[in-house]
């Protein structure tokens, strides 16, 4: 995730630190926080709600995502589209998110937010956490204590995670010229290959891509019909030939 400011220090906290925090119905500002946000979305969050909501990468794309570039790095930054009329979040119900199981990773770590970072050399991500400032909620006032590492867990972000973390040897490759934003044929590789995964899917089964790349039957095949594995194709495709 990248910060304008990151936190001081002394409110970072590791996966073993503990917060309070409960949010359920009963509290007057639920569903409140759904909405006026800028929620970034990742290439598995929007993997996720375009499987949920049985859209076309294209459709999905015009119809609920807002696109910037990331003015230092050129990097795209992907948001949510809130509703025109009331900014509020357009799968959001009086009962609670209608795409619950397939939300995306901000929305998981509520009241939370995370950073990551990556070595030179490559190495595993350095991470910490971080509470949000959200002055209107009721949830951190409850008595609940909960430690980092179990809403981790409870939330189901591990695959998140995982994949979003896939993103920092893109940011930190060795080869990235950091003095120079990425230039617009760049940024519309990443698109491609990390945000519109049907356009990626034809690219993939061109015979040239094929041949280019040695793929085999079985990871044509398997490409082909699960998403998840052609994400990790795609950040593997775009550490191949975005810093060449």
């Amino acid at each position: 995730m990248l910060l304008d400011a990151p936190p001081p220090e002394n409110e970072r906290m590791s996966r073993e630190d503990t917060f309070a925090f409960s949010c359920h119905s009963g509290l007057d500002c639920f569903n409140t926080c759904c909405r006026n946000k800028h929620l970034p979305l990742t290439p598995y969050d929007v993997m996720r709600m375009r499987q949920a909501l049985l859209l076309h990468s294209d459709q999905f794309l015009s119809q609920h995502v807002l696109y910037r570039t990331d003015p230092d790095t050129g990097f795209p930054v992907l948001s949510l589209k809130m509703n025109e009329q009331d900014a509020v979040c357009p799968f959001v119900t009086e009962k609670g998110c209608r795409i619950y199981e397939h939300r995306p990773m901000a929305c998981r770590l509520y009241p939370l937010g995370r950073s990551s970072t990556i070595s030179r050399d490559l190495q595993a991500p350095h991470e910490f956490f971080y509470l949000l400032d959200t002055p209107n909620c009721q949830g951190i006032r409850q008595n609940k204590t909960q430690q980092v590492q179990q809403w981790l867990e409870s939330q189901g972000l591990a695959p998140y995670i995982h994949m979003n973390d896939q993103m920092l040897n893109l940011l930190f490759h060795p080869r990235r010229n950091r003095s120079n934003p990425l230039d617009q044929r760049q940024q519309q590789k990443i698109l491609v290959a990390s945000y519109n995964m049907d356009m990626f899917r034809d690219l993939v089964a061109t015979p040239r891509f094929v041949e280019t790349f040695h793929m085999d039957e079985q990871t044509s095949n398997r490409v082909a019909q699960d998403d998840t594995a052609l994400l990790r194709l795609g950040f593997a495709y775009l550490n191949r030939t975005l810093f060449p």
